[in-house]
């Protein structure tokens, strides 16, 4: 293709018309305008290239940051329902957690018993009983006592042994310092497996006045396992002789263990003259001194009921009566 500019006129000195032409060759400048159209194209295209990289980049980014946090929640939405499972109790839902058990309480059980020969205690003086223990014996010291001459009663002021241990008074039964005969529980627990000493100390300093002279005392020790305290005591102490014994008993636990500790007047052995328990208590011992017979009943309870506990004798005698609950230990079930 070929542009031909031309013009004319008149020179000076009369000249002739000059001409001047340009010419564009086909095969090289006129190329180079497409080339820098495309070249930008090229270039324009590159741009959108890169941008839509860029923005597919970002997209993907945000999409897997979206998945992520859908996964973490459903992953403590899963993890959610185990936790409130754990707290369930075990009442509901299905998982791996352990069932809760619910503690119940095991019946104690009788091991022994000791009786320590009578004794003739004078004022000033103290009553001591040898016996055998094992580690946590849960110990049951009755203590009977009566005149050894005119006056009134002395208190028992502390009950002790060589083990250490300090035994605290669970109950008493006396209608008062001027009658002749009264009766009084103490229980401990054994720290090992030993023979013990175990001494009644009788508060003569505060005994009023008139005061014995003397005591004439005896100790039966009864011996249980499996005990984890006392619970409900009930004491009679009537003031006149009778032939029977009644109280009602309601024990705090369930699977508790009930122990009738009886003492009254001793006229003869306790083969012929053995009270006669309500069906399910067991005679555990029968001790006959020359004033005073002590005699030791058991019988596990299934529920916290009144029970009512009985005994007759044959002959009218002057009576003492202490019934304590002992409280099993709670297991899981």
């Amino acid at each position: 293709m070929q542009a031909i500019f031309s013009g004319s006129g008149q020179g000076r000195g009369g000249a002739q018309p000059r001409f001047s032409s340009y010419e564009f060759d086909d095969e090289t400048e006129p190329s180079s305008a497409p080339d820098r159209v495309f070249l930008n194209s090229l270039d324009l295209s590159k741009k959108r290239g890169i941008n839509s990289l860029r923005r597919f980049s970002r997209i993907l980014a945000v999409t897997v940051l979206i998945g992520v946090m859908l996964t973490t929640v459903v992953g403590f939405s899963e993890i959610n329902p185990i936790l409130e499972h754990h707290t369930d109790k075990g009442s509901s839902g299905t998982g791996t957690s352990p069932p809760v058990r619910t503690p119940r309480a095991l019946a104690p059980s009788f091991y022994a018993v000791s009786n320590v020969p009578e004794a003739r205690v004078s004022s000033n003086e103290s009553y001591t009983g040898m016996i055998a223990t094992y580690s946590d014996d849960f110990t049951i010291v009755q203590i009977a006592y009566s005149q050894g001459t005119a006056g009134n009663l002395p208190d028992i002021a502390k009950v002790t042994d060589t083990q250490s241990s300090n035994y605290t008074r669970s109950a008493s039964a006396s209608p008062g310092v001027a009658e002749n005969f009264w009766e009084q529980v103490w229980t401990g627990r054994a720290s090992r497996t030993s023979s013990t000493n175990i001494t009644v100390s009788p508060d003569w300093f505060t005994c009023q006045k008139p005061c014995v002279a003397s005591i004439i005392i005896t100790m039966t020790i009864g011996r249980y396992r499996g005990v984890a305290g006392v619970g409900s005591s009930t004491s009679i102490a009537p003031s006149t002789s009778s032939t029977s014994q009644s109280v009602n008993v309601t024990p705090t636990q369930a699977n508790s263990m009930l122990v009738e500790l009886l003492s009254h007047g001793a006229y003869s052995g306790c083969g012929i003259d053995a009270p006669q328990p309500d069906a399910g208590q067991i005679s555990r011992n029968c001790f006959t001194a020359t004033t005073e017979r002590t005699e030791l009943f058991d019988h596990s309870v299934s529920a916290t009921q009144t029970y009512t506990e009985s005994y007759s004798w044959a002959q009218v005698e002057v009576q003492r009566g202490i019934y304590l609950e002992l409280k099993g230990n709670s297991v899981g079930a």
